[in-house]
Order: C-alpha cells, then structure tokens, then sequence
C-alpha cells in the first residue's frame, strides 16, 4: 500500500477530539513509480567517471608521467565530483622487461597512484612546462577578493596572492573564451583569463557607507545600470579580459592596448626571447599595472626554461553582430549575440609586445596590433616548436553563411624575431564541398589545436570529427599547400570495434589519447611515436595504440590479467552487465527530398545484443543543427539499449563532420528535409529487422526537439510517443526573446536571404515564414503522448516557447481535432539550455524510460 503520513492538519485534529488518535493523511504520489530497477540502473551509470583532462610530462629516465583529471557525477551534491590520478609511463626498456613476451617493446605499463579529489574550490590547475611549478586558482575567499592564486614550486607553496574585486572578477575557463593559463617559455609568467570588475556601482543610501566601527543605519546599494552579456550560460557576467601573473614581481596585470568593447581571451605567448635566467626583488602586490607594493619585499628566483616573455597573442571578440549581417551590425550600439556553440562570431587575432624593463617589470606595447585582418575568424592561436610561425583555426565559413557551425580552416602566420611576417597567413586545410568517399577526409571540424599538438618542428597532432567519429590526423604545417591530414586513427564508422578518438597531450616519444565508445566508458590509450615524427604525415602512416589502465595502484600491464579492474571494471556489477549485453552500427541512409546530391548521411544505432526480432525504437534526433552525434560514450542512449529499446540517433543532412555542401543543404529547408531524413533513418532501421514500425517514440532537445514535434506533427501514424526537452516550437515567437535571433532567420530563410533579412525587429513576412517552418503549425494533428521538459533559466530557446506549444495541445478544439493526447510537463527552476545538471539529467532520463513504458512498451528491468 501506499506510504501514508501519521501528521494531520490542525482542522483534522481538532474535530478528532482531544486525546484522539490523528487520522492518517494520504501521502502525495510519487511519481515516476515502479521504477526501483531502472533507477539503480540508471544511478549505477551514472557513477561512470570520465576524462576531462590530461597533462602530459616528461620524466627522469625516459618515462613519461600523466596527471590525468577524471570527472565523476556527484548526485547528492548535484555536482561534478573532480579528482586526479597520476600514472608513470615506463620507459620502453622497462615496460619490454617486465612483459617479456619475446617482443622488441614490450606492452606498455604504468605504475598508478591512488585518486586524489580535488576541493570545490579549485577551478583550474595549471603544470608549468617543465612540470616543476603548479599554479592553482580558488574561489575567492571572501567578497572583497575575486580569487585566490596558489604557486606550488620545490614541494610547497611558493606563493599565494589574493585578487581584489577592482583587479578583476571570477575566472573564465569555460572551453571557449578560454581554456586553462598559459606559461611563458622562461615560467616567469602567467596568462590567464578573467572577467573585468564591473564599470560602476551605486551610492550606498540609507546610511553612510564609511561608517565601520560605530553605530548607525544600515544601508544599502541598487543594482546599476543593465550590462548586457553574452547570453546562454554567461548569464551576469562581465566581459572576459586578459591577466598577466608576474611571479618575479609577484603581481598580476590586466594586458593593456585591446579595443574597447570587445571581450578578450585565450592569451598565447609569442615564441620566446634568448635565454635568460635572473634574481629579482620583487613584492607581494596586485595592480592593474604597477601598483605600489602593499607588503614587504622578498627575493624571488627565476631560472629559465626558455627565453624571456615578448609578446601576447590573444583572441578578441567584437561586441556586436558580424558584417555578415549587416542590418545587425549596423546599429550605433549593436547587440551582442549568443556565443555558446555560435562559432559564426567574429573573432580576431591581436598581438601585444611584451618585454621586461631594467627594472624586472613587464612592459607592454602601447596598442596590440590585428593580426590578419582579412579574416573575421582566427581562434586558438599555437606556436610551432620553433617558434618560426604560429597556426591557428578559423571559422570562416561560419562567419560568411551565418550558421553556428560550418567546416573549419587551419592557417599557419609566419613569425620572425621581430614578430608577425608581413606576408598573409598560408591556408593548411581548406574546406571540402563533398569528400569523395565515407572514409574520405570532409574538412576540419573542430574547436582548436590541442596542447601539445606540435610532436616534431612542423609534425602536428589534431582533433577532428571525420563523419560519424573523431579521430586524430597529422599534418605537416611545413607543407606549400592545403593537403589532406592524415589520420591516425580508425576513420570507418561502420567496423567492428568503431569508436571516436582524441588525443589529450604528447610528450617526446609518446602521445596519449581517450578513446570513446557507445558500449563503455571512456578509456585511455598511449603510443609510442616514431623516432622520424614527420613519416607520421606519410599516406597510410599509423599509430599502434596501446590501452592504459587506470583502476588501481600497482604495476598494470595493458592486457595482461587484471587490466579489468580499469574504470569500466570498477562500475556496478549491474552497469557492466548492461554494458556488456550492447552493441552498436552505423546505418547509411540515402536522403529522399531536397538536395539529394551530397551524398548518404549515417544514422546511429545502439542496441541490445540478444534480439529475438524487431524492438521498440527511440529516435533521437541531436540538437543544433550543425552538430552531430559521433560514436561515443553517451549513458542515456547505452542506458535506453540496456532496457530493451533500439536507439536511432540520425546524422540527418546539415550536421558536421560530412562536408560543407550537405552542411549548407539545411538552412531554409528546415522542418522538412531534416523531418524526412528522420523518417528514412526509422524506414531504413525496420527494413534491417532491427525496428518494430508500430513501437517507435522520438527523444530530442533543442532542435532535436523541433524535430520531435514536427515528426509527431506531420507523421502522427508513425510514433507512439515523443519527449521534448526544451524544444524550438515556434520560431516566430522564439525569436522576440532567445539570444540568437540570427539562428530563426538564416535557418528558416536560407544563409543568403537570412542573412540579409536579419533585423533587430522582424517583418510580418519574416514572422510568417517562422511560423510556417515551426512545429507548432501541426499541433493539431498530435495524437502521440507528449511529455515536456524545461529550464527555466533557458535563454537560447525561452521556457515561452514550450509553454505555447503544451498549451495550444492540451487546449485545442476537441469538436474540431479531438481529444489532447496524455501530457506531461517537467520544469527544473535551475537549468538552463542543456539541462545537464547531475540531479536533472538523472530525473530526466528515468522519467523518460517510465514515459515509454507507459507509452511505447519496452521491457522492464531485472
């Protein structure tokens, strides 16, 4: 029976009569119920850590020693839990001697070092190149301070300098505007990036504010003038700048010269000055550019690695709209746009000379100079080992059609002692239409050039999505012209065994990668890399990837008995079974409408090994829609496959990773070609025996659940059920409140017309086709069951936006359209767009697999 409560309200009491027994009052449902199985299940995956980081470093003998960052789902806290595990790489000799095996090298080994959690309050830890000097940045202390800088040097804390409020506020490392510090070449400085101090602030009213130590009224300030921000995620926070930290002066330094209203980061020094190696006087002091010294003076040495710091290469980006969108850009104070996964803003390169006075303190030049200004995107700027060019990626395609995402560009900029050459930059990669084959190179799809990329003096390591993998490909940046990279991984999605790859950091003679795959949790791999670094560039050149087991101390040998007890060997028994009864392909699937020319696209499949024939399918289109699902580690789909369902994830026309001309088929055919190519995914799927036709359900978000809507909409006969998390539904009310109203125009009109209709303030017309285009259109026609979930914090597709959409369904006219189909709605107060909060994505998620049990009939657990 239902649990009751023995508490009663004081009404019930009072008429029970004093001294009565109070009568039980029903507790409130609990809903989802019966799900006690699928919940362990789902909490056992949920402790499935993953690799956010890796620092790579050279070590005495040989050997190689990895500080690798792990993440862990915290669901009591609603956290990521943080932690770090240091392994020694053995030295080939070593390794060979204690695997014998009769090899010339023998297996790979590591010696492993407990876990060690990392505080709350540590937001990023930062290994100097030669690995001797840590710098750690906490959570401010108290409100006055904006953060705590750590140095850790010769096993202790060097130094530790707290950083006013007025220097500047939190620290960004946030994967876009930056991404960790970077160390000069002599370890004498640090650059990072953080948000400036707000401009202003009000009086204090209601009583005077500099009265500390007496008795008076309190007071209190307002709230200013509005600033505006960079929307989604970056919701009240300041402009991200860049900070020097002098450890010979022990100060930090806002770098100076940038123009105004732009937000500045991913700070990269300029290839290094001679040598140098010096002891300085220097003061516990911070300013924004040579404050007097607060404290008493201590000396402080510096000894080089490297030369002196002589310049800064940084990334700004303009507060406003790009040209691309002239009517946007026009304005006299033009608005900024959405930047989270929006690669189609402008970005430009600056160079800022640095040098150090006869005084020891750092000088900067009196303006930073733009560096390729014929380009409107240069992002993650990376020195060659030799310091002789710098290599950068632009998205430039990006920024000319208008959509978020588009294929990439690699460029190398020559540099002499003096600086930039004057010559324009040299075009690596270029952007390919249509690849030749599945296997075939499509263009570069990624978001920078790793650390560490660089294995030779022109041999670089990249990352990049190749169709429905990542991969990792070498290139020669020495080369005269673009040319295609080589990749060093498997690129063939549909062999046994496919998986996406990425390399997390190389040190002489090794390079480390994660390896992701839909059936486990991600793992880590080493290779050993040839002594001729640049045959890796050779067509056909490969890597032998060793795995790296991390799961317990000792010494592991890579498959050697015992290598289970690795990350996917430590999880609940109940997720390794469920994990080893999965299984995965790629479907090819030729599109039906539209612009048929670009070729077949892939639909992934995940599903339960033991099959009796077809079963339920759960359609999950991705989000975007320039973006795409790879083979990879994603435990609500490996979740849906465990419980009995056959998950579609559709790389439908318009996604990355397949070339720029099916990338550009998409805008202005939204709501219909994306639709059918869902359709032939689930056709295609049923013609292999995999699917039953009357059991499929859809799942998606964002545009995923765009999808989802128009699919129940204009197909109302095919799915059983659909989930919609923060859903597009109507674009012609979306674009009066989301933070990229360019994303309505060009996806809906086409990059052309899209781009040059765009306005701060749409037309009738323009709202017509938006609505036309928009799901909401077909509400009418759902009969499905519909189950909702929002963020309320969502400012790239408001809350707005689904509540029209569920009230419009649940109030249509019955006479006309009949009965509403059953509905269901969650709003989580916290979450923004991606609700990916551990707490949110654990109740989404069981939520949804009771929502399918209800309505599309998948087995339950055991």
């Amino acid at each position: 029976m239902p649990a009751v409560s023995t508490s009663a309200t004081g009404a019930d009491a009072a008429a029970s009569g004093p001294g009565a027994a109070p009568l039980p009052v029903p507790a409130l449902p609990e809903v989802p119920s019966g799900m006690e199985a699928e919940a362990a299940l789902l909490t056992a995956l949920s402790e499935a850590p993953t690799v956010s980081k890796t620092v790579v470093r050279s070590a005495p003998g040989g050997g190689v020693t990895l500080t690798v960052t792990m993440q862990q789902r915290n669901l009591p806290a609603n956290a990521q839990r943080r932690y770090n595990i240091t392994a020694s790489v053995l030295p080939p000799a070593e390794a060979g001697a204690g695997a014998g095996a009769g090899k010339a090298e023998g297996p790979l080994m590591a010696l492993v070092g407990l876990p060690q959690e990392l505080h709350a309050d540590v937001q990023l830890v930062s290994v100097s190149p030669s690995g001797s000097q840590q710098l750690v940045f906490l959570k401010a202390p108290s409100d006055a301070t904006s953060a705590l800088l750590q140095l850790w040097r010769g096993g202790r804390m060097a130094l530790e300098l707290a950083v006013p409020k007025a220097l500047h506020g939190p620290l960004v490392n946030d994967g876009y505007f930056a991404s960790g510090a970077a160390w000069a070449a002599d370890e004498s400085a640090v650059a990072y990036t953080a948000e400036l101090p707000a401009p202003e602030r009000t009086p204090a009213w209601g009583g005077p504010d500099a009265l500390k130590d007496a008795a008076g009224p309190r007071s209190w300030r307002g709230v200013g003038a509005a600033a505006e921000d960079w929307g989604e995620l970056n919701t009240g926070k300041r402009p991200p700048a860049a900070f020097v930290l002098d450890l010979n002066r022990r100060e930090v330094v806002k770098v100076p010269g940038l123009p105004e209203e732009h937000s500045v980061g991913q700070p990269t020094w300029c290839p290094p000055r001679a040598p140098s190696s010096s002891t300085t006087t220097a003061t516990l002091t911070t300013a924004t550019g040579g404050g007097a010294p607060t404290t008493a003076a201590a000396a402080t040495t510096a000894t080089s690695t490297g030369g002196g710091p002589s310049g800064l290469l940084l990334v700004a980006w303009p507060h406003a709209a790009p040209p691309s969108f002239p009517r946007l850009a026009a304005g006299a104070s033009p608005r900024k746009l959405g930047v989270v996964f929006c690669y189609n803003r402008s970005a430009h390169l600056y160079h800022v000379s640095v040098t150090r006075g006869a005084d020891g303190a750092l000088q900067f030049g009196a303006s930073a100079t733009r560096l390729c200004p014929e380009l409107e995107s240069c992002l993650s700027p990376t020195c060659t080992p030799g310091g002789e060019a710098v290599v950068f990626v632009s998205q430039q395609e990006a920024v000319a059609t208008g959509t978020h995402g588009a294929t990439g560009r690699l460029y190398r900029l020559g540099w002499t002692a003096e600086g930039p050459a004057s010559s324009p930059p040299k075009l690596l990669l270029d952007v390919v239409q249509k690849p030749g084959s599945p296997t075939a190179f499509p263009g570069l799809y990624t978001a920078g050039v790793p650390d560490d990329g660089f294995v030779g003096p022109s041999t670089l390591l990249l990352n990049t999505q190749w169709g429905s993998v990542t991969a990792i490909a070498a290139l020669d940046t020495s080369a005269p012209g673009p040319a295609g990279p080589v990749p060093l991984t498997p690129v063939d999605a549909s062999a046994p065994g496919a998986a996406s790859w990425s390399l997390l950091g190389t040190a002489p003679g090794l390079a480390v990668a994660a390896r992701a795959a839909p059936d486990g949790p991600t793992s880590l791999y080493v290779a050993r890399l040839p002594d001729d670094v640049a045959s890796l560039t050779a067509p056909g050149a490969s890597l032998d990837w060793q795995p790296l087991e991390l799961g317990c101390p000792g010494l592991v040998a890579a498959g050697a008995a015992g290598a289970e007890a690795g990350v996917r060997g430590e999880l609940p028994a109940a997720a390794r079974e469920l994990l080893e009864g999965i299984e995965y392909k790629v479907i090819r699937v030729k599109p039906r409408v539209g612009d048929t020319s670009v070729g077949a696209f892939d639909c992934l499949a995940w599903m339960p090994k033991q099959r009796s024939g077809p079963l339920p399918a759960v359609v999950t289109p991705h989000g975007g829609p320039h973006t795409a699902v790879t083979l990879g580690w994603y435990p609500p789909y490996a979740y849906l496959a465990g419980l009995g369902h056959v998950v579609l994830s559709p790389n439908y026309r318009g996604s990355t990773g397949y070339g720029q001309a099916a990338l550009a088929s998409l805008p202005g055919n939204i709501g219909s070609a994306d639709v059918d190519d869902c359709v032939a995914s689930v056709e295609a799927a049923v013609a292999e025996g995999l699917v039953d036709a009357s059991r499929v359900a859809v799942v998606g978000g964002s545009h995923g659940g765009f999808l989802t809507a128009h699919l129940l909409g204009q197909h109302p006969d095919k799915f059983r059920s659909g989930v919609m998390r923060n859903p597009v539904t109507n674009i012609s009310a979306m674009i009066a409140a989301s933070d990229i109203p360019d994303w309505c125009f060009v996806e809906v009109l086409g990059s052309e017309e899209g781009r040059r209709r765009c306005s701060p303030v749409p037309t009738p017309d323009d709202l017509a086709a938006m609505y036309g285009a928009s799901p909401v259109r077909h509400v009418d026609r759902v009969n499905a069951p519909v189950f909702m979930m929002l963020g309320a914090k969502d400012r790239r597709v408001p809350p707005p936006d689904g509540l029209q959409y569920m009230t419009a369904l649940r109030g249509r006219d019955v006479a006309a359209h009949g009965p509403p189909p059953p509905t269901r709605m969650i709003v989580f107060p916290e979450d923004a767009h991606g609700l990916d909060k551990p707490q949110t994505e654990y109740e989404q998620w069981l939520n949804v697999v009771w929502w399918l049990k209800q309505h599309a009939g998948p087995k339950a657990a055991h």
